[in-house]
């Protein structure tokens, strides 16, 4: 996040940015509650923006596809409104529930020890084997499954606003099929889509594949609507 953080920072000088984090433990295991109070200071700023703001929003894999959720959803009940965005970008989000990818994500903040990798994953996998097997029994939705639901949804994200999803062939956490997928629906449903299909980029790393095709794609979409 810290490079996209600072070529934005070159590239709008004026911007005002907000960055939020959002962890594989946010993600799957904090309550809503626990969510929200992380949460917010950015719903608190978000609902002081005048009619006029130009927001841009820029939310990574599918975490970070929740954290927009449960933002644009608190902001809803708050005014009645849709998220105040002018355009939106999905990059590398937003996929399906998928036990494999999930023990991926978390493996990424694992000790870089071989054993404690090793014993690091065999936990994982039987907490989120329960995790998955709790929401099945109590007949719980997925989070993921939620946020790609509620990212087409007009009383949350606005049809008016436009949205680029940034994805590549060669992630092997968020598969291509299922953003394409999201991105159809969201064109049936009258959004305007527009589309960054990298062939050889990992997880959230399509700028360091190639920067200058990255930051097109992202300066055309924000030409459309500024």
């Amino acid at each position: 996040m810290s490079k996209t953080k600072s070529e934005y920072e070159k590239r709008y000088p004026s911007a005002c940015i907000l960055a939020i984090t959002t962890s594989s433990i946010d993600a799957a295991f904090r309550t809503t509650t626990a969510n929200l109070n992380r949460v917010q200071p950015a719903l608190d700023i978000l609902s002081t923006l005048p009619a006029n703001a130009k927001l841009l929003v820029h939310f990574f894999s599918n975490g970070g596809a929740v954290t927009n959720t449960l933002i644009a959803k608190a902001y809803a009940e708050r005014t009645g409104r849709p998220l105040p965005a002018r355009a939106y970008i999905f990059d590398s989000t937003i996929g399906r529930a998928s036990y494999q990818a999930t023990v991926r994500a978390f493996s990424l903040g694992l000790p870089k020890n071989i054993l404690a990798q090793l014993l690091g994953v065999l936990v994982l996998r039987v907490l989120l084997a329960l995790y998955y097997l709790g929401n099945l029994l109590l007949g719980k939705e997925e989070l993921v499954e939620a946020a790609r639901r509620a990212l087409n949804d007009k009383t949350l994200l606005d049809r008016d606003t436009p949205r680029l999803y940034i994805y590549s062939v060669a992630d092997d956490m968020v598969a291509w099929q299922d953003v394409e997928e999201h991105a159809r629906d969201a064109k049936k449903l009258g959004y305007t889509v527009y589309m960054e299909k990298y062939q050889d980029s990992g997880h959230a790393a399509h700028m360091l594949v190639d920067r200058e095709r990255y930051w097109g794609a992202v300066d055309r979409l924000w030409h459309t609507v500024s």
